[in-house]
């Protein structure tokens, strides 16, 4: 956990070294997520899932002629539910204009030395930091559905393509 802390906090501060002229940077900008996810899976099971999120401007109005933002990320999550936990990973695209966000995820759900194929969904209202999910994943030929309300807290990253 403290590394986690010490990988966003130099993320910030780094982030913040753009911040005087952003317009002008190399980097095109983005931001590290950590989210907290409630949910539940389609046998009634409660879940709890813990992520982050880094992830960059792929398009933005700064360059292109777009109204919003288009970032390519990935997510390192543990997923808790009826005692166990699992971990995944996931590579993610999702869009943000301000007025709403919406998004995909392919990955990986690791548990007891097995892999399993993981897809999700998500969407929301862009300046509230909630989203709706659905993620599906599946094991032993069986496809497994959940549904989840995640929490979202970004720290932007200032660059060329992303500043305000």
């Amino acid at each position: 956990m403290k590394s986690i802390i010490g990988f966003i906090f130099c993320l910030i501060v780094f982030s913040y070294s753009f911040a005087e002229n952003p317009s002008e940077s190399n980097f095109p900008g983005g931001y590290v997520s950590i989210g907290l996810q409630f949910g539940k899976t389609q046998q009634n099971t409660q879940f709890i899932d813990v992520q982050i999120t880094p992830s960059i401007v792929m398009i933005g109005p700064y360059k292109q002629n777009i109204q919003g933002y288009l970032f390519l990320g990935s997510s390192l999550g543990k997923r808790f539910s009826d005692g166990k936990s699992l971990s995944y990973f996931d590579l993610n695209i999702n869009f943000w204009n301000g007025l709403f966000t919406f998004g995909t995820g392919r990955g990986t759900f690791f548990e007891n030395g097995e892999r399993y194929f993981r897809k999700k969904y998500w969407g929301g209202i862009g300046i509230i930091p909630l989203v709706l999910s659905r993620d599906y994943y599946i094991k032993n030929e069986l496809e497994y559905k959940q549904k989840g309300l995640m929490g979202i807290f970004p720290f932007p990253m200032f660059g060329n393509n992303f500043y305000p």
